[in-house]
């Protein structure tokens, strides 16, 4: 009997091991049934994670702000350019310092007629060097005005290397004296060397003064935020229809002398000197330059 009850023991303890240890393998042989994740599956709960993923631009509790990538950027300054404005100041205070006489003189000229006629009676016929230096400074002033004109407006990028600024240079240069020489020619053809040299140093006082006037705003056309541009090139632009005015009141009142010697003459004075000149310069601009 002790060993039949021993017998029982022993399996019904064997029966309960292999209750105990059957969920593990049948785990096992579950988990051996189950399919290995594939490239393809992986990939699938990759880019499900980053589709649910939210970004800070998708996130309305965020707040997002826009940047202006035109006006943030900094602007590329010409070196150029910078040495001619200083060269200008260099120009401008060598005049002030050591013919501060000439330069008074010449702005109560722009600003009185009378006092005007009082100068040109007794001023010499030889150019001065202060003169010379006023008229030089008028050239480079023009030029660097309509360059920053046409860089700005009309995005001519050629405008910025050196030989484009020496070249407009030399274009006002030649209209310049060419308009010079042809008013003291028709002076000595016509015998109306007077008239004439009271037109050449009214239109060159003007051209001087207006030079002198324009650094300001080329100082601010390089310096000044883009914004600021328009507001002082409309202002600008004010400063030169004054001048302008004031060049047709005295250069017309002037060129009128002479058709008390005939009408004709008038007539080819307008053209020649007048309205010549300044097609011929937008067309080579035109051409060359834009």
């Amino acid at each position: 009997m002790f060993l039949l009850w021993l017998m029982m023991v022993c399996f019904s303890a064997h029966a309960q091991v292999d209750t105990l240890t059957m969920p593990d393998s049948l785990s096992l042989a579950l988990d051996s049934l189950k399919p290995t994740p594939t490239y393809d599956s992986l990939a699938v709960v990759k880019n499900t994670a980053l589709a649910k993923h939210t970004s800070i631009l998708q996130d309305t509790a965020q707040k997002v702000y826009s940047i202006d990538v035109q006006q943030t950027a900094p602007h590329k300054s010409n070196t150029v350019v910078f040495f001619v404005l200083v060269l200008l100041l260099v120009i401008l205070t060598y005049i002030k310092v050591a013919f501060g006489k000439d330069l008074e003189d010449m702005l109560q000229s722009f600003a009185n007629r009378n006092t005007a006629q009082q100068v040109l009676r007794t001023q010499s016929d030889e150019l001065s060097f202060s003169a010379l230096l006023l008229h030089f400074n008028f050239i480079i002033v023009v030029s660097l005005y309509l360059r920053f004109f046409l860089v700005k407006y009309y995005h001519v990028t050629s405008l910025e290397s050196l030989y484009s600024i020496l070249f407009l240079i030399f274009l006002f240069t030649f209209f310049y004296l060419a308009k010079l020489l042809v008013v003291k020619l028709i002076g000595v053809v016509f015998e109306l060397n007077t008239v004439c040299d009271e037109y050449i140093f009214n239109f060159t006082t003007i051209c001087k003064t207006l030079g002198l006037s324009l650094i300001p705003a080329l100082f601010i056309f390089y310096t000044a935020p883009k914004k600021f541009f328009d507001v002082v090139f409309i202002a600008s632009l004010v400063v030169v229809a004054a001048f302008i005015i004031m060049f047709v009141y005295r250069g017309l009142s002037t060129g009128y002398k002479l058709m008390y010697r005939s009408v004709y003459h008038f007539f080819i004075y307008v053209c020649v000197v007048e309205i010549s000149p300044i097609f011929l310069l937008l067309k080579l601009l035109t051409k060359t330059v834009v």
